[in-house]
């Protein structure tokens, strides 16, 4: 059954398409926490722009609020090529890399030189969390032509060597980040990455709290920690362009196509307050193999869910600067 929040964005939906001004825009729809419609995405003109809203609108019951962060598309970075200080991030995460797959992951990466400066790498890399899968992975990944950053997922923790696949990735040239962050310069701009896992823990009006049984307050406690971190993580950069690399989510937009009764298992709000309170350009995660790719924090940052069952390729690139809107580079390769 459908909550009164998911009728809605529907309804703004349907509206946009069914109106003759709006039906060709590339604009999304998403909820805030605080029951808030927000537009986001690009439009051709400033009049394009007051007749979406017109139309949003008047799709939505009175007493919501509309707010419109859609920007205007000569603003919007440009088509390939990237230009001077758009960076061209790929992204992708649950890979799932098993000890059958030998060389699969290589191949899906074979040309990403040709149209991106940075790899990264959302979590879930291993099948079962097993240094065979984790020494797969990393052969795969060694002498990639562009730096690799990632985050492991639950998955790479569920036997207990976490370590030992973090130390077989490094070994191959990845950066592995935990509560940690790392500076590149590309295209003449630096680019700052903050990573951490995650936790679940839910979001607003559906989250657990640090209350009751040990058990409860320790699962609680880990999900700030790691909140806590991922914010001084990225108040520590100094760079152009800052970018939060998780495998939880930190919004409930990226989700929805999953089951909610799960969603404090995927996710956590404190994730997305952690942005909102260091700030930062692109948030990407993976996680939800069956939610959607595009969300928004609070405070308008874009979050990507990368997961590979989302994005349906091999991986997928953004082009990413400061103060500007993330747009979507195709990809060379096909999952």
């Amino acid at each position: 059954m459908s909550t009164w929040h998911e009728d809605t964005i529907a309804r703004v939906r349907e509206a946009l398409a069914e109106d003759e001004r709006t039906n060709t825009l590339d604009v999304e729809v998403v909820f805030t926490p605080e029951g808030k419609i927000v537009l986001t995405g690009t439009v051709e003109t400033d009049e394009r722009r007051l007749e979406l809203e017109e139309v949003a609108r008047g799709a939505v019951p009175d007493g919501i609020d509309v707010l419109n962060r859609t920007k205007l598309a000569s603003y919007a970075v440009s088509p390939r090529p990237a230009p001077s200080g758009a960076l061209r991030v790929a992204a992708v995460g649950d890979m799932h890399v098993g000890e059958d797959s030998v060389g699969a992951f290589r191949e899906r990466i074979r040309a990403i030189g040709e149209h991106a400066d940075v790899l990264l790498l959302a979590g879930d890399l291993t099948q079962r969390g097993r240094l065979s899968e984790g020494k797969v992975l990393a052969d795969d990944l060694r002498g990639t032509p562009i730096p690799v950053i990632a985050v492991l997922g639950n998955h790479d923790y569920h036997e207990g060597v976490d370590a030992e696949i973090t130390a077989v990735l490094e070994d191959a040239g990845v950066t592995v980040l935990e509560g940690t962050t790392t500076t590149l310069k590309c295209r003449g701009r630096t680019l700052g990455v903050a990573g951490v896992k995650g936790f679940g823990s839910g979001f607003a009006g559906a989250c657990g709290s640090e209350f009751g049984e040990p058990e409860m307050k320790a699962y609680v406690r880990h999900a700030k920690e790691q909140a806590r971190v991922l914010e001084d993580s990225l108040r520590s950069l100094r760079t152009d362009v800052r970018i939060a690399l998780t495998h939880y989510a930190p919004v409930p937009d990226t989700l929805e196509g999953e089951r909610r009764e799960i969603y404090p298992f995927l996710g956590s709000y404190l994730l997305g307050e952690a942005i909102d309170a260091a700030g930062c350009d692109l948030a990407v995660h993976g996680h939800a193999h069956r939610g959607r790719e595009h969300g928004l924090t609070h405070a308008g940052v874009p979050v990507r869910n990368v997961a590979q069952h989302v994005i349906r390729e091999s991986y997928r690139v953004y082009r990413v600067e400061a103060g500007a809107p993330v747009t979507v580079q195709p990809a060379l390769s096909e999952a």
